[in-house]
């Protein structure tokens, strides 16, 4: 990510250089390399900010699920928070979309744009993958309807 970020950088610094088919003017070149750059910053930022936090897991238990994946300071959702639990598909990928009774947006940042972004694409923010985890789609989506549903009976 840092070569890159040197390569865009230098692109910046003599655009006139590195005008090809592609990127034919030099204003393409300039506009290319600082959506790059301002790209592979916030790359970076998100990759140092994920390496260097500790509650990082995923726990389901009587009080509501922990995840500590989100991006959002919400990481605790209550069972009673939630309206309904779904499996869905996106991008050829399966996750557990959480629907909330409401889904106000407390984010600032990086995160508020993750938010929105996820509310706008999947219907709803809160979605857990089972690719971090040492579980199946399978046992995880079990485990949470189960929990959901025991959790209703209460």
């Amino acid at each position: 990510m840092f070569f890159v970020l040197y390569i865009l950088v230098k692109f910046l610094r003599y655009p006139s250089e590195h005008t090809y088919f592609l990127l034919p003017t030099k204003n393409t070149v300039i506009i290319f390399s600082i959506v790059g750059i301002v790209s592979c910053c916030l790359a970076i930022f998100l990759i140092i900010k994920s390496i260097f936090r500790k509650d990082v897991f995923l726990k389901i238990d009587e009080e509501g699920i922990y995840n500590g994946f989100f991006l959002y300071n919400k990481k605790l959702i209550k069972w009673e928070e939630i309206s309904k639990i779904e499996t869905i598909k996106y991008n050829y990928n399966n996750y557990i979309a959480i629907f909330l009774k409401e889904t106000p947006n407390n984010e600032k940042g990086i995160s508020s744009l993750f938010f929105k972004m996820n509310e706008k694409s999947m219907g709803t923010p809160y979605i857990i993958s089972s690719g971090d985890l040492d579980c199946s789609f399978e046992e995880l989506e079990r485990l949470i309807l189960e929990s959901y549903n025991q959790s209703k009976q209460i």
